[in-house]
């Protein structure tokens, strides 16, 4: 079982402050309602008895301004319930790590760094005898189609629906590229994996190129477990000095 010393969420601090707005605002959520309507009560009667029809104007900016607090009710529902579900393939993910990588490897989660001027948020950093991998994993159902190395890709949901997706084969590449800097060549380059995971149980990856670069689950971490067959890169020594190293650069 692989040694996991970095298990925080960063998804889990983000979920906890919506949930915080949310509890605000539905806590708040009579009371605005209720002044809503003595706006409009306000509003109806000074038209009724003035003839003017600035209190209807003005009722309706009120009930407008209403909608657009129940609109934004609705998206921090929406956030949370995706949040949630890319907090479950985290888990997932670190979970299947520590299970069945070996004894020697150490796993980091959730790292956010800033390395050379740049800053990037890391889902899973596996340090090992055999190399480096950058995971980035995503929680996403459905078909998605593309090339490896496009910007965007095709994700056709299981509704049926389809929308275009931010490449993570892209934004691994360049969590890999800072990790490189970092490492100042104690790592070859070509021992720095780049790896984009896909954990959700009802996905399918019909990608262009993404061989040893977008992966379900089981074939990362075989991926990882061939890898212990080869020729050591590090010593536990620098695996566990490397590993203190990103530790400390943690912002």
């Amino acid at each position: 079982m692989a040694k996991i010393l970095r298990n925080e969420s960063s998804l889990r601090r983000r979920q906890d402050a919506i949930r915080r707005e949310l509890e605000f605002r539905q806590i708040t959520r009579i009371i605005a309602w209720s002044i809503v309507l003595a706006i409009v009560v306000w509003g109806l009667l000074t038209t009724i008895r003035g003839g003017s029809f600035a209190g209807v104007v003005v009722a309706g900016v009120v009930i407008m301004l209403g909608a657009g607090y129940e609109m934004r009710l609705r998206e921090i529902e929406k956030e949370i319930r995706n949040i949630e579900g890319g907090r479950r393939g985290e888990q997932k993910m670190a979970e299947r790590l520590a299970e069945q990588l070996a004894d020697d490897h150490v796993i980091l989660n959730d790292l956010d760094l800033r390395i050379a001027h740049e800053r990037g948020q890391i889902d899973h950093l596996i340090i090992a005898p055999s190399g480096i991998y950058v995971m980035e994993s995503k929680y996403w159902a459905g078909i998605l189609s593309g090339e490896a190395d496009a910007a965007t890709w095709t994700q056709r949901r299981t509704n049926g629906l389809t929308r275009r997706v931010k490449s993570p084969v892209q934004q691994c590449e360049r969590q890999r590229r800072m990790f490189i800097t970092l490492l100042a060549k104690r790592v070859p380059d070509d021992h720095v994996h780049a790896m984009a995971v896909f954990t959700h149980p009802s996905v399918e990856l019909h990608i262009a190129n993404g061989e040893n670069r977008a992966f379900l689950i089981r074939d990362a971490i075989r991926f990882i477990n061939d890898r212990c067959f080869e020729p050591p890169v590090l010593t536990p020594e620098q695996v566990q000095e490397i590993a203190e190293s990103v530790l400390r650069q943690q912002t």
